[in-house]
């Protein structure tokens, strides 16, 4: 099935603006955005800005850049995310029109509708990978029709970060953690969808690095959502609004098995 019009919505948030400071050795110990941070481990990641630095949460703003994702639908998280990263690699491993190798980066997002409660989520899961540099401007069409290339604008998102093998439970309860403390601090942000991003593959055992991101709409200091959305080209609104109507269309006709 096509993404939906949810997702497309959330990946068209996904930008660094320009207020804010580059990430430095001073903030959590990682590198200067020159380098990719620590838990990156040497592969491209999306590069952000990071504006603020808690306790319990991070305030980030990403670049605006191209994705690659697919939607599982039937399946609970784990699953999911098995099968999407499949389809996903499949594609940069040549299943393209241009039969083109592409670099893996990471992390791996995935995105995820809970309940108001937080106790389950829709089996509707859209799994995406951030486009090296290389493939930014402009990147192959897949050969399977349940993979797309989106083009995302930037976003500004609060960010937890967790450790351990994340499951449909644990990834659900950190970002209802996440969403009591953002709710406690009075912030205000989107409600009815959250990205899970994981940094490492199973082969890790331990020190492993995941984060769930919840999209910021605070006005002016954190560079909102609306913000971003009302600072962009005719022709780049245009673009997501045919984006969204096609994925609309295809939500009725039926993104991933």
């Amino acid at each position: 099935m096509r993404m939906s019009s949810v997702v497309l919505c959330f990946l068209a948030t996904l930008t660094i603006v320009s207020a804010g400071r580059l990430i430095s050795p001073s903030d959590l110990g990682l590198p200067s955005l020159g380098d990719a941070p620590d838990f990156c481990h040497g592969l491209e990641c999306p590069p952000f800005k990071l504006l603020k630095n808690t306790s319990q949460y991070q305030l980030r703003e990403y670049e605006g850049a191209k994705f690659v994702g697919t939607t599982i639908e039937g399946s609970n998280l784990e699953v999911a995310i098995t099968k999407g990263f499949t389809k996903l690699f499949k594609y940069i491993s040549g299943n393209n029109v241009d039969n083109a190798k592409i670099s893996m980066t990471t992390p791996v997002i995935t995105f995820v509708k809970p309940s108001a409660d937080f106790k389950t989520a829709e089996k509707n899961y859209t799994i995406a990978f951030y486009l090296p540099q290389q493939f930014q401007g402009e990147a192959p069409a897949p050969k399977d029709d349940e993979v797309n290339i989106v083009d995302a604008p930037g976003v500004t998102v609060y960010v937890k970060v967790f450790g351990g093998f994340g499951t449909g439970g644990s990834v659900l309860k950190e970002a209802a953690e996440l969403h009591q403390d953002l709710t406690q601090d009075k912030k205000s942000f989107k409600d009815g969808a959250f990205a899970y991003a994981t940094y490492d593959g199973p082969q890790k055992l331990i020190n492993r690095h995941n984060e769930v991101w919840i999209t910021a709409t605070d006005s002016a200091s954190d560079n909102s959502f609306g913000m971003a959305m009302s600072s962009m080209s005719a022709s780049t609104v245009d673009a997501i609004q045919s984006a969204l109507a096609a994925a609309q269309k295809a939500v009725a006709e039926m993104f991933h098995n």
